[in-house]
């Protein structure tokens, strides 16, 4: 029989095994103050472990190791919340992507990371841009990474790829000095026969920081994905999460997976 009580309940029923120095032959007094849910899923464990032969102190200690698997699964679970994007009405019981992105960058206190396939130009994420460069120049972040796709001019990139990215980039994507580590799939650069490209959308907040945050979504970082299309993702609080994502991309790049753009002239 699987348990499904709290922590808080295994352990106090084991600091009352503790206090036992025989076995009993009936659970009903131990297990009085409980509710009958609770004594339902308790007692026929007890019996068993009579049965097999087993001391009210090695109960208690079972019961004991029962609640740290309990926890340890109560933090994971914790850890992760749904976020939608879509119409209002299925907002107010579910977080908001862009609410969500706005308050991952707006907490950030050393680094971002950003992957996205399109890349959003409208006033709204421009000034989400211009706020996260604004941050970089004083010193406020200490590092942004951003992997994207230039879909908007995918199609003219003329015999130097890398030059009219970097430059399209520059000009039109983030003209603010402070400038982010930006990268683009290498495949694109070097002209692959297969159209497949960088797809991911990722936010991660300060990854190497007791608070990283990371949101894994299916939408891009444009205002119609996360304002009107439907899009789901999951935003984990869960640093070993946070972390493998992020070396992911770090490991991607060393890899040489992705290129890096070349600096504004």
């Amino acid at each position: 029989m699987s348990l499904t009580l709290p922590a808080q309940t295994l352990r106090a029923v084991a600091s009352d095994l503790r206090r036992l120095n025989y076995t009993p032959t009936s659970w009903q007094g131990l297990l009085a103050n409980h509710s009958e849910s609770i004594r339902k899923q308790l007692e026929p464990l007890l019996v068993e472990m009579v049965r097999e032969g087993a001391h009210p102190r090695l109960m208690a200690l079972m019961l004991d190791r029962l609640a740290d698997a309990q926890e340890v699964l109560q933090r994971e679970r914790n850890a992760w919340s749904f976020v939608w994007s879509g119409p209002d009405p299925l907002h107010a019981k579910t977080a908001d992507t862009f609410a969500t992105v706005d308050q991952l960058i707006g907490e950030a206190r050393s680094s971002l990371l950003i992957a996205t396939y399109n890349i959003g130009l409208s006033s709204e994420f421009r000034s989400l841009f211009a706020s996260i460069a604004d941050r970089l120049d004083q010193g406020r972040l200490k590092r942004v990474d951003l992997f994207f796709h230039p879909k908007q001019i995918e199609n003219n990139l003329g015999s130097s790829p890398l030059a009219s990215i970097s430059k399209w980039f520059h000009q039109e994507v983030w003209p603010w000095p402070a400038k982010p580590h930006a990268y683009v799939d290498r495949r694109l650069i070097i002209g692959s026969v297969e159209r497949c490209y960088q797809h991911a959308k990722v936010v991660i907040a300060d990854a190497a920081l007791p608070e990283a945050k990371a949101l894994v979504t299916s939408a891009n970082f444009s205002e119609t994905a996360q304002r009107h299309n439907f899009e789901a993702g999951w935003l984990t609080t869960s640093i070993p999460r946070v972390q493998e994502i992020s070396k992911q991309f770090g490991l991607a790049v060393e890899q040489g997976l992705f290129q890096p753009l070349e600096n504004a002239n």
